[in-house]
């Protein structure tokens, strides 16, 4: 059940025979660039995401998008498609359609690939060294932080495995974090440059579905106390942890903002939460805005 795999095939072919088209797609256009991207170096330039490319002669604007799925590495491009593969046929057991995965990726990718935009830009002005602006970003780990925070939500005391066996007694509660540890100690061994794009994948993800992402019956957000963003940590970085969705809360969750995801249809054209909580409730309470997870 859930991420275990079951069949005759071994676990990766039953799991791409099982999974869903949306992420199986995914993972083909991650293996499909990553094979370009060794045929045609040069698709580099014009695929990740490099500041001076953005806004400057080029303005290929397109790769504050494009870098999350580009990798010019053949294990992360692997390991990326198989997380969407895997996880895809989890979330589908979990009853998410593809649609909402694939706004879910849209959303994440674009935000982590906007910040580590203006962050280029940011160095540059504090430092007025150009290279800042040439470094190349690209890479599909924070795509694979997003949808650890995906199976901590559907299924948080499910154990981690490693084949058949527990993985150190760890549970999908702890996958964001293990993630990002070892993305950490990557980045410090000077294999990849990927504690950034993790930590910000986690980070949009939790955000859209906490505070943005519908449920089945309209209602927004994720209110379960595995999904409060200081439960991601350990105690002593909960305070920093607390602040920072305190921020996020505010700036997500304001009249202007509400109001604008109000009028967002669900899907097929069913009508936005307002609607819905209009139609369930009467008189006085009906007035009352839909209920807004803490952070």
């Amino acid at each position: 059940r859930g991420l275990a795999t079951q069949g005759g095939g071994g676990p990766v072919m039953d799991a791409l025979v099982n999974c869903p088209p949306v992420p199986k797609a995914m993972a083909a256009v991650i293996m499909v660039l990553w094979l370009l991207g060794a045929a045609v170096p040069s698709v580099q330039s014009v695929l990740s995401l490099k500041a001076t490319n953005t806004y400057g002669a080029h303005q290929y604007i397109w790769n504050v998008f494009t870098f999350g799925f580009f990798n010019t590495n053949l294990f992360t491009a692997l390991a990326a498609a198989l997380s969407f593969v895997f996880v895809g046929r989890f979330l589908a057991q979990h009853g998410v359609s593809g649609g909402e995965l694939l706004r879910y990726v849209c959303f994440t990718n674009l935000c982590v690939g906007l910040c580590l935009f203006l962050w280029q830009i940011f160095r540059y002005m504090v430092t007025f060294d150009f290279h800042n602006l040439e470094e190349p970003v690209q890479g599909s780990v924070g795509l694979v932080a997003a949808l650890a925070v995906t199976v901590r939500q559907k299924a948080p005391d499910e154990p981690l495995r490693l084949g058949s066996a527990p993985f150190g007694g760890l549970t999908a509660k702890d996958l964001p974090a293990t993630l990002l540890v070892v993305c950490a100690l990557v980045s410090g061994l000077g294999v990849a440059p990927m504690f950034a794009q993790s930590l910000l994948g986690g980070y949009f993800g939790w955000l859209f579905l906490r505070f943005v992402a519908r449920s089945a019956g309209g209602a927004r957000g994720d209110d379960s106390e595995h999904m409060h963003f200081a439960s991601f940590f350990p105690p002593v970085l909960r305070p920093l942890a607390l602040a920072v969705a305190s921020s996020a809360h505010r700036l997500v969750c304001t009249k202007g903002v509400q109001g604008m995801l109000d009028e967002l249809p669900i899907g097929h054209g069913a009508p936005g939460v307002s609607h819905i909580v209009g139609a369930a409730v009467s008189g006085a309470d009906a007035a009352a805005p839909p209920k807004i997870p803490a952070p």
